[in-house]
Order: structure tokens, then sequence, then C-alpha cells
């Protein structure tokens, strides 16, 4: 800039003045403290270009501020010239931008002391190349020029200068995401990276190929990968650099599933598991990624050197195969044969996913029954009471195993560990566990008192719980004085009740059932906790190793009589014949008098050289000959009084207290560690959920009493007492507050709402309450679907606002099909003629034809018209029949609204309007019990038996036409959890698991129409038929919750329907809707808009009415 202002200094205050005066002040400040530094011609060089950045523009006065302001300290590192040169790039820059000027300005005092001289012109020019004329320019470039003094305290210049050059790069793609990422550099760079050469260099590769990825890979490494040890993240960037350019890789997901891996691997294992990544990168880079998801899952079965020979197994192939990576890629997949005898030859453990269907097979073959098999944590993450463990365990309906078993080092003995696991599970089940009726008397006749007492207490409260055994446990004495206690030693009773029935029944697993017994007892005592106990506690212990096959008679002093006393209660357990099987109420009488004699035990620090009693050996023989004190009526009396704080004594040969036991003191008592062949056994919850299953006939009942439904204080009462249930562990520290018992409830509710009649196929999570007022889902889970839904009052659809969840239905008899078909034969004669008669007319009449089979009598006549008028008349003036092929596909879609449980003679029936199913989860789960039981408790005909009769005979009807058709059934609760299921698909074979399915429709839940319909309608869109039905069969108006209450949701329900029905129709779908609600006609006006439907007016004639109508339709 040779055309410099030539001013005075004077002149130069004066014209000054113009500005704020701010401005003057700094002037003369750094002029001050410049004039005894400079030489008289730059100083006034220097006050003149000052000056000229405040002429530029009306704002130009704000980097002018900034340059005085700076000027002082920036000299003080800078020769004059170069100085000067400074001065010339401020004036420059205030001219392109004052913005960018003023922050150049602003940072340069503190960048010259990072900043060689002969840098400053490199520096100004590259960070200006961002400049583009535009705002988001401006802003990029203004940061770059304040963060230069906080980058170079890391960086060097060079390095800068790959940074911006990076910068001008990416911000070619996306101004916004530069910013971005030129503030996450600044918070890596703080953390002390080394690597800054590597990540810029991998910033720009990325950038060139993927530039969308970059923003996530700076995630990973600002979160995880500057965390790694030096030598790690170079091995790391290597590896990034070898897989850049891969078809479909990104970057960012190859970082997040490396440190993911890192983390579940021992730490120990790092180094290695690094380097053989860099092997198979350099290798067989494809594979990488599978070779890191797999890792963690080999790592359960192999240890680090088993691994990496199966990892160079994968390499060789790769290196044998030469240019076909294929085989490599399959081993590395885990889905190649080699890759997985590779395992099964190098490894000890055993994996649940291998032998799955086999221990299936083996639990059903030792019940009797269908018994599903799952992996431990799928109990743990449904959040319903069983918290973080990897303990065996069932809910009356499953079988939960660890995934993995390593226990041994041999391969079928960790197989055996396996079948123990899964038959004590078993035989907790078949054996009564979660059965215990208080209404049934054990088989010793010696409890006799003891089950009167407790049923009279029971009768006589007015206590809510949810299950029979909290009813005891938790509601009557003495287990009432402390449940904790009285829950262990239940568990303890019950547990070794099943392990004498499993010694005796199962021979051929006895040897092994044994040896795991005499390691877990070899286990506890390897503990040598003892001195750490307190006298109840360590009580307990020994008991509990009695149990378990303990010879040691050892006891805290003053419990050998006790001790002796309990041996004998528990030995009666053990003798078993086939006529002499004790019970779980059995174990519910030993349990009591164990609570009796083991409570008023002190828990009280041992002193670590208090002497042991020796208890005497009990023998088998003895027990005939042994007085049982709890034979006495009066006894057992006493005993429930004392521990209830009444006037009773605890019994003969005990010492009395004053008047009654002392309450427990809260955290006094803790329970005994876990037996880990036995698993996590959890009586209540396994009770509730067992009974939930028994809703599969006509009756909802227990062994001994019917099953009522559960009401909110019971439900209530299990989620804030039960020492049962436990909540997953939270990643956030949160207090134990209404809220973790509020999403435990909400969670048990659901799963109890899928113990419902044929639920139990769904397998995909539990969908999570959703307000109705929220926002949209999202489809996470395999055969989950989200669609819009209509809103009449706003006039549009709200996105993805339902969920749904398709299911096939499982199977069920199929003698119910054979039955009807028998029961309706005159009905199925009569239809059979009727399509019958409807298959000639396949034949079609074609008219107007050049030539045919004869003349057109009408076309005939036109013609001779035409030619008395003067007009060339129609040549097509023949006919001839053509065979019409059929082209139709029909979806069935089936209500399975918990409505269709009522009777259809039943006078009393509500309208279907009433539907009155409450929002809040707790009084839902009880209105959908008491609603369900209802209907199920019922010995007549239901509606869904009649629709059930209509779709056989449907059926049977398109098979003999030959049409495509599919048959699915819809219910739910919320928009949150829409259920679809599938009984029969449109492509499907029609075969006798078909007809079982048909057997297992059954009232669900609500009515959420319009997800169904839009889904149903997928299925149809894609079959190739030219002509598509879908068929609705409902028994009244669209109902849910937040769906169809009083007031305008029911319009919104309707209209929502409504809009569902248009759509098909616009999809060149027929749609058809039956109704068996007599005042269907009051909303199916709305609801049908001009589309066909019927109301029937007898529900007795759906099952010959379906097919007619369909004929009708169809033709």
């Amino acid at each position: 800039m040779d055309n410099v202002s030539k001013f005075t200094s004077e002149k130069i205050k004066r014209l000054l003045k113009a500005y704020p005066e701010d401005l003057s002040k700094k002037y003369t400040e750094s002029r001050k403290v410049l004039e005894t530094k400079l030489p008289e011609e730059i100083l006034s060089q220097w006050e003149n270009i000052g000056l000229d950045i405040a002429q530029l523009s009306s704002r130009s006065w704000e980097p002018a501020l900034s340059y005085f302001a700076a000027s002082a300290k920036v000299q003080q590192y800078l020769p004059s010239g170069q100085f000067l040169g400074w001065c010339k790039s401020g004036f420059n820059l205030s001219k392109e931008s004052n913005k960018i000027s003023e922050s150049f300005l602003n940072s340069s005092p503190q960048t010259m002391i990072r900043l060689r001289p002969r840098y400053i012109e490199d520096w100004v020019n590259r960070v200006t190349k961002l400049y583009k004329g535009t705002w988001k320019s401006t802003n990029l470039t203004c940061k770059l020029f304040e963060y230069t003094p906080i980058i170079l305290e890391t960086l060097s210049f060079d390095q800068f200068c790959k940074l911006s050059d990076f910068m001008e790069i990416l911000s070619n793609r996306s101004y916004d995401l530069a910013t971005e990422i030129l503030e996450s550099s600044l918070e890596i760079y703080s953390l002390n990276f080394q690597d800054i050469d590597e990540l810029i260099h991998l910033s720009v590769l990325i950038t060139e190929n993927d530039w969308r990825d970059i923003k996530p890979t700076y995630e990973v490494i600002k979160d995880q990968i500057s965390k790694l040890p030096n030598a790690h993240t170079k091995i790391t960037f290597d590896m990034t650099r070898r897989l850049h350019g891969l078809s479909g890789f990104k970057i960012s997901d190859f970082l997040q599933l490396l440190v993911r891996t890192l983390s579940l691997a021992n730490k120990n294992d790092n180094d290695q598991i690094l380097h053989m990544t860099q092997q198979v990168v350099n290798n067989v880079p494809v594979a990488t990624m599978d070779f890191l998801n797999n890792l963690p899952r080999l790592l359960d079965t192999l240890d680090i050197d088993q691994l990496d020979q199966w990892k160079s197994q994968g390499i060789r192939l790769a290196i044998d195969q030469d240019t076909n990576t294929s085989p490599a890629t399959q081993f590395f997949k885990l889905q190649s044969k080699e890759s997985q005898d590779l395992i099964d030859r190098i490894s000890s453990s055993v994996e649940l996913s291998r032998i799955k269907d086999l221990m299936k097979l083996y639990c059903t073959a030792l019940s009797g029954e269908d018994v599903l098999v799952a992996g431990s944590k799928n109990i743990t993450e449904k959040n319903i009471g069983w918290g973080e463990s990897d303990l065996a365990t069932s809910d009356g309906k499953t079988i939960y195993l660890p995934d993995v078993i390593k226990r041994y080092n041999k391969k079928d003995e960790n197989f055996n560990f396996y079948k123990v696991l899964a038959s004590h599970q078993q035989a907790l089940t078949e054996y009564g566990s979660y059965k215990y009726d208080h209404n049934i008397e054990p088989v010793n006749s010696k409890s006799k008192a003891i089950f009167k007492a407790l049923l009279k207490q029971i009768n006589d409260s007015e206590e809510e719980h949810a299950t029979r055994i909290a009813k005891v446990l938790r509601g009557s004495y003495p287990f009432k004085h402390d449940p904790n206690l009285a829950d262990d030693i239940f568990s303890l009773v019950e547990e070794y009740r099943v392990d004498q029935l499993i010694l005796k029944k199962y021979p051929g697993l006895r040897k092994f059932y044994k040896k795991v017994q005499l390691e877990e007892l070899t286990n506890r005592k390897n503990k040598d906790e003892e001195n750490g106990k307190k006298r109840r506690e360590l009580f307990v212990e020994k008991v509990l190793r009695f149990t378990l096959g303990d010879k040691d008679r050892h006891v805290p002093k003053g419990t050998k009589s006790k001790f002796e006393d309990i041996v004998r209660y528990l030995m009666t357990l053990s003798r078993i014949s086939d006529d002499n099987i004790k019970s779980v109420e059995d174990s519910m009488a030993v349990s009591f008098r164990l609570f009796s004699l083991i409570r008023d035990i002190e828990n009280e620090e041992i002193e670590s050289d208090e002497p042991q009693d020796e208890a005497d050996e009990i023998k088998d023989e003895e027990l005939d000959d042994s007085e049982d004190k709890f034979e006495d009526e009066q006894i057992v009396n006493d005993m429930i009084s004392y521990f209830s704080g009444g006037d009773g004594e605890p019994g003969e040969g005990e010492e009395s207290e004053e008047n009654s036991i002392n309450p427990p003191e809260e955290g006094e008592y803790q329970s005994p560690d876990p037996v880990e062949y036995q698993g996590d056994f959890k009586p209540e919850l396994g009770q509730l959920l067992t009974e939930m299953l028994t809703v599969s006939g006509d009756e909802m009942q227990g062994e001994g009493e019917e099953m009522e439904g559960l009401t909110q204080e019971q439900i209530e009462e299990l989620i804030q007492n039960s020492p049962d249930l436990e909540t997953k562990e939270s990643d956030e520290n949160q207090e134990m507050t209404e809220t973790p018992n509020q999403e435990l409830l909400e969670n048990l509710m659901k799963e109890l709402k899928n113990r419902d009649v044929d639920n139990t196929s769904f397998s995909g999570g539990e969908p999570t309450h959703v307000d109705e007022d929220g926002g949209p889902l999202e489809a996470k889970e395999p055969d989950t679907f989200t669609y819009d839904e209509w809103d009449f009052r706003d006039v549009e659809y709200k996105p993805n606002w339902c969920l749904l969840h398709e299911k096939k239905l499982p199977d069920g008899e199929a003698n119910f099909y054979r039955e009807t078909l028998t029961n309706n034969s005159n009905l199925v004669h009569q239809i059979k003629k009727q399509f019958e008669l409807f298959v000639p007319e396949q034949y079609r009449k074609q008219k107007r034809l050049e030539d045919g089979e004869e003349a057109d009598l009408d076309a005939g006549i036109e013609a001779l018209i035409d030619l008395r008028s003067g007009v060339t008349p129609d040549e097509k003036i023949y006919w001839r029949r053509n065979k019409t092929e059929r082209s139709v596909a029909v979806a069935l879609l089936i209500d399975m609204s918990a409505s269709t449980a009522e009777a259809i003679d039943d006078s009393t029936k509500s309208s279907s309007d009433d539907w009155g199913a409450p929002d809040d989860p707790v009084e839902y789960m009880v209105w959908l019990r008491s609603r369900r039981a209802e209907g199920l408790r019922r010995s007549y005909k239901r509606i869904v038996d009649v629709e059930k009769e209509g779709i056989v005979l449907m059926v049977n009807s398109l098979e003999m036409l030959g049409d495509d058709y599919g048959i699915y059934g819809f219910s739910g609760y919320g928009r949150e959890n829409v259920e679809f299921y599938t009984i029969k698909d449109l492509d499907e074979k029609f075969n006798d698991s078909i007809s079982g399915r048909i057997d297992r429709i059954a009232p669900l839940h609500a009515t959420r129409m319009g997800p169904a319909i839009r889904h149903t309608i997928t299925k149809l869109e894609d079959h190739e038929a030219r002509s598509k039905i879908l068929f609705l069969v409902t028994d009244g108006r669209p109902q849910d919750r937040g769906y169809s209450r009083e007031g305008v949701e029911k319009e919104y329900a309707v209209y929502d329907t409504r809009q569902a029905l248009i759509e098909a129709r616009q999809k060149g779908i027929t749609p058809f809707c039956l109704t068996v609600d007599k005042s269907g006609h009051d909303y199916l006006k709305t609801m049908m808009d001009d589309l066909p439907y019927e109301v029937l007016s007898d529900i007795s004639m759906l099952p010959a009415r379906l097919p007619e109508l369909y004929r009708k339709i169809s033709t």
C-alpha cells in the first residue's frame, strides 16, 4: 500500500476525534510507547495506517481500535520492517472485512509469542484463503485467527499450515462442519494428543472420500482414541490409513468398534488385540470389522493365545487364496465350517448359541412340555426384576442360561454343567416351585398344624399381596416378622427339595450333579469368611452348606440343638418314593419350622477365638421316631403369637424373652452368597409370571384356587416390598426413588401383558411406554415398523406416530380346524356348491370381435342401423368365450381385541363404545386381567370363537377356489405397541401348522385399526395379483389408549381408520368391513365413507356369511 496517508500527528489526533473517544485514547497511549522504539518514518506510517483503517467505512473504527490496542504489544516481538508489514496486513484485511481484521489484530499479541516474524505473511495468507465473501466463511476465518495462539501452543507452524489447508478443503463441503471440526480439534490438542500429523492426514483423506464421516470420526477420537496410550494410537492411525478407501467402509465405524472391543476385553490383552487387528488389516482388510465384531464373543470362548491361533488360520486362508478373499471373510464372520471347527477344537468352553436347540430338546424331554431357552442377559434387559447377573434363572416360561460356560478345561464337563443348570431350572417348574398354594395341605401329615395356622392368618388378613407366596412370606407370621430372612430360608429349603428330587429322578446326571455340589461347597469354604460373619448369618450359611452335602457339623456356640432339629426337618424332604414326593407346600411348612428356630439367634459378631459346638449326625432311620413339636397346634399358635408381639412362648427348650422377639434392625442381616448352579431363584416373581401362562384355556386358576385379577394395591405392594425384585444397574447415579420403581412397574406390566395367550412368539424386546403427546417413534428392533397416523383436527399426518410389532402366531392344535369343518358339514357342503357355480363364471363372454364363435345380435342390429343411416358400420360383430384366469389376493384382517372374549348371547354385554381402559400402567394391568379373566371363565361361545369358525370356513372355500390369501390378526396397547399377528402370509402354503395357528387366535388388548390396516396394505402392495382385497372383520369401533376415549378421540380413531381405508383404495386395493357390532351403523357411515361394509345383526351367521360376502366382492 504505497498510497498511505501522510498526515502529521496533530492532524491525525483531530481526525480521530470524529470517532468514539476510546479510539483517540488508545492511539495516544500506543504512540507514547512506540515513539521511543520506532524510527520517525516508521512511526508516521504506523499512525497513518491506523487512520486509514478507521476511514475505510462507518464501522472501520472498530478494527482501528484493535489495531492501536495491539500495536505496542506486537512491536515487542518484531523488527521495524516486519512490524510495518504487520500493520499493512491489518489494513488489507480491513478492506476485505472489518470482522476478520479485528480478529487478526486482537489475536496478534499472543500469536507473536509463538510465531516467528518471517511466518506472519504466510499465516495471514493461509487463514484468509478460507474467506469467500460470505458470512459463514467470515465466521470460520475469524475463528481460525482467534484460535491461532491456542493452536500454536501444541502445533508447529508447519502443522498449523496443514490444519488450515484441511480447513479449506472441508469448508468447500460445509462451513458449519469446518467450524465445528476446528473447535473439536482444539479439544483434542488440549489433551496432549501426540499424533497430530496422522490426525490431519487422516482428516484430509476422509474429507476427500466421505466428508460426512469427519464429524463422527472426530467425536470418537476426542472421546476415546485420545485416551489410548501413545503406542496404541499410532497403531490405530496406521490401520485407518490402510483401511481408507475400502468400498462402503467408514473410518468412524471402525474406530468406534475398535474402542468398544478394547473396552470389553481384559486391559492386559489390549496390546495383543491391537497387534492382531493390525495383522488382519494388513492381510484381510475386508474382514476387519467382522473380526472386531466377533472378538468379544470369541474371548468368552478362547483365551488370548487361542484367539491368536484362530486369527492366524484366517490370515493363512487369505494368503493361500490370494485374490479370492471370500473364504477368509467367511472365516472371520464365523460363517465357515473351518472357523467353527477350529474354535471347537482349540477351546474347552461351550457357547449357549451352539447348543441352544439341544438344551431346548433336553429340557423338553425332562418335562414333557415345550420349553424355551435363552441367554441370561435377555431377562436382565427386560428390567422386570432381574438385576445384572449371569446366573441361570427362569421366569416360568423360559429357562435363561449363561451365554458361555468355561468353568472346566474339558468341553464335555462344561456341557454337563449346562445340563446341571438347565435341569435345576426345569425342575423348579416341573416340581411346582412357582405353584405354591396355601389352600393345599402338605404331604407330610406332621405339618397339618402349620398348614391350618397359615391358612387362618391368610383368610383373616385384609392385606393386599400379588401372589400366594407373598401372602405367606410377607403377610403371615412368623415370616412377616423378617421377610428378607423368610425369603432366604424358603429359597434354601425349596432349592434343597428340588435338588433331592433331581438326584432321585435323574440317575444319569447324579454323579456330575454331586460333583458340582462338592465344588460349590469347596468354593464357599475357600472364601474363609466365617470370621467376618455374624452369628445368625454364619448359622444360615452352615444350614445352606448342609443342603449341599457338607459333613462338617461344627456350628456357632449355643446353636447345636437348633441345627440338629433343622437337619431333621430338612431330611423329611429327601425321603422320596413314587407315592411320597414332598411338595412345595411341604417346603413352606419346613421353612416355618426353620424360621422359628433361626430368627431368635442374635446376629452379633462372633469372636475369632470363640469355640464351636459339634452337632450330632442325624440318620435317616431316626426320623420316624423323632419328635416334631410343630405337630402341636398350641405350640404353633404360641410361636405365631411370639413373633407377632403377643404373649406366646417360643416353645419348649427355647429361651423366652420378656414379651416378644425384637424386630430386625435395618441392614442387620445379610443374605448368604448365591449358589451358582442353583441360579437366581425368585419365587414370588416366578409365581406371578408363571400363572399368567395359565390363561390358555377356559379358566384362569392356580393349583388350588381360582386366580383372581390383580388389584392395584397388590401390584404396588409387590414392587415396593418384594425381595425378588431388582433393577438394572444404571450408568447414572440415581437414588432409588419412585422413578426406577415406576420403570420397573411399567416393564413388568408389559411382560405380564405379553404373557397373554398367543403372544409368546414376540421376542424382539419390550416396547417402552410412550406418551401419547410425544413425538415420532423409531423402529429399532427386527420386525417392527412405524406408520403415520391421520389427525383429522389438524388435517395432516402425524409422522411415524405408531410402532407396529409383527409377530407370527405360535402353533396350536390342528384339531380345532378339523372339528369345525366336521361340526359344520352341512354349511361346508352348501358353500362348496356356491363356489362350484362360481367357477364356471371364469369363462367370460368377450363381445365386439372381428371374428368369433357366433354373431353378436346387439352388434349386428347396430351395424344394420348404421348402414341404413349411411354410416360405415363397425365390423366387430362377433363374440366368443375366453377363459379368464383369476388373479385375486385377499388379506383377512381379524380383530383380536379384549372385547372379543365376550359371550355372543350375553345380554349384559356393555356397548362396544364402553372402552374404559385406564391410562395408568398399574390400573391398565388390573383392568386387563379382570376383563380377560371375565371372558375366559365363561364356558359358552365367545365372539372370538365364532370369528375362528368363520375363518376356518373361509379358508376351506379359498383353498377350493385357488385364490391367494393371508390371515392376520391385530391388537395392542398404545401407539408404541400395535401388535400384528401373522396367522398365514399371502405367499404361504396352507398346512397343519396354519390350522393350528387359527386355533390360537384369542382375545388380547385394544383395537388400533389404522396402523394394522396400513401394514396390511404394504403386504398386499407387494403381491402381484391384479385384484386385491382387504377384508376387515371386527366387533366394534376402533379404540385404544389415547385413540378412542370419550369426546373428540372417538372421532379421531374413526377418522384415522377411514383415512387408512382410503389409502388402500388409492393403491388399487378394495377394502371391505364386516362388523358384528349392532350399533355399527353409528360410526361406520363415517368410517367407511362410500366404501362397502356390512353390519351383521346376528353374529351366529358370521361363519356362513363370510364366504358369501367374499364371493360377491371378488367377482
